[in-house]
């Protein structure tokens, strides 16, 4: 089998009944009645990482969201493996089988999962490789292989490779070592050229929300990605960096007064100096000019009427504005009796607008 062709004939390879489990911190062998292997594979032995966190999330029932842009694992898939052949090729990838037939709901009154049914049809099955794969057993050996770019979703649609599940199922992955045969025949000894491991610690139910709440605190607690949702001492908070544009003050309990401007005082035709780490370059680019900056006791905040002209001033001066277009004298007219409209607009008739004392609207 040649490094072109190994990669279809996958899929036959990969046996659906039951694997023996590993009990311990490391995965032992195949069934027996799946006949011998090569040697190239028989003395593969894989250890899983994290093993007693994969075991802490069991213990309360190991969830996975699905998403429908697909969704990484936590704890991410990570093995340790010995006993490759150093020059051999090997390709490792993953598959998710179901645990039974059998879609769950959570109670969440008793705090645990429980049968709501039959399960769903089955989802199109798929594996996913490692991204490294083929490579030398050397390569595989000499550190940890991690599965963190493997996304679990539920679209059945999905044409980006992620392993479909369906939401309140409960599954188990495999992990399968694979070797990457030269000989022209090889699809003779396909059974022999591979080795599969599960570990019972890593099952779960696949879902679309946590529904177990301590499942969601254990996640947030372990999980590096996960530090905004974790409380802090805000003793430890880092102190946050001054804005860009600030100017150091001169005094700690008069924010508003700025460097240089008692200097100024003193004399107007010295410029005030700016104390900032700010370049010099990049004040006079972005702030307004020195003479802009007034001193405390003409400075005024913006304010409402500031940015509409229209509005009545802080003093309750109003300030006139100019219309766009010429508006009839209302008060003229109305001591005349009335408005008067041109005929055809549509409005309201003279009668509707010229209400005498006492009358009403008809």
């Amino acid at each position: 089998m040649t490094s072109s062709s190994w990669e279809p004939q996958l899929d036959s390879l990969l046996p659906s009944g039951p694997f023996t489990s590993s009990t311990g911190a490391q995965a032992m062998a195949e069934p027996t009645e799946q006949g011998p292997k090569n040697p190239c594979v028989s003395g593969v032995t894989v250890q899983l990482e994290m093993k007693a966190l994969w075991e802490e999330f069991n213990q309360l029932g190991t969830e996975m969201i699905v998403t429908k842009a697909g969704r990484r694992m936590f704890p991410t898939f990570q093995v340790k493996i010995l006993g490759m052949d150093t020059l051999a090729d090997y390709a490792l990838l993953m598959d998710f089988v179901p645990l039974d037939d059998k879609r769950y709901r959570y109670a969440f009154h008793s705090s645990a999962w429980l049968v709501a049914g039959k399960a769903d049809p089955t989802t199109p099955g798929r594996v996913h490789f490692h991204p490294d794969s083929p490579a030398k057993g050397a390569q595989w050996m000499r550190q940890i292989v991690s599965f963190d770019k493997l996304k679990l979703t539920n679209n059945l649609l999905d044409d980006n490779g992620h392993i479909i599940l369906s939401s309140m199922h409960r599954y188990q992955p495999r992990f399968h070592v694979v070797f990457v045969d030269p000989r022209k025949d090889s699809e003779r000894y396909a059974q022999e050229n591979f080795k599969s491991f599960i570990f019972t610690e890593t099952q779960f139910t696949a879902v679309m929300a946590y529904q177990n709440h301590r499942i969601t605190q254990l996640k947030i607690a372990s999980n590096p990605f996960a530090k905004g949702f974790r409380e802090s001492d805000p003793d430890s908070w880092p102190i946050s960096p001054r804005p860009l544009l600030s100017v150091r003050t001169r005094s700690r309990s008069c924010p508003c007064v700025l460097k240089g401007s008692t200097e100024q005082e003193k004399d107007p035709n010295k410029a005030p100096a700016f104390t900032s780490r700010t370049p010099v370059r990049l004040h006079h680019q972005l702030l307004a000019p020195p003479e802009a900056l007034l001193a405390p006791a003409t400075y005024r905040p913006l304010t409402y009427q500031g940015l509409y002209p229209g509005a009545s001033s802080p003093l309750r001066i109003p300030r006139a504005r100019p219309t766009p277009y010429p508006l009839p004298n209302i008060q003229a007219d109305r001591d005349q009796g009335g408005l008067r409209f041109p005929a055809g607009l549509g409005l309201l008739s003279p009668t509707a607008v010229r209400l005498g004392p006492g009358q009403d609207p008809q």
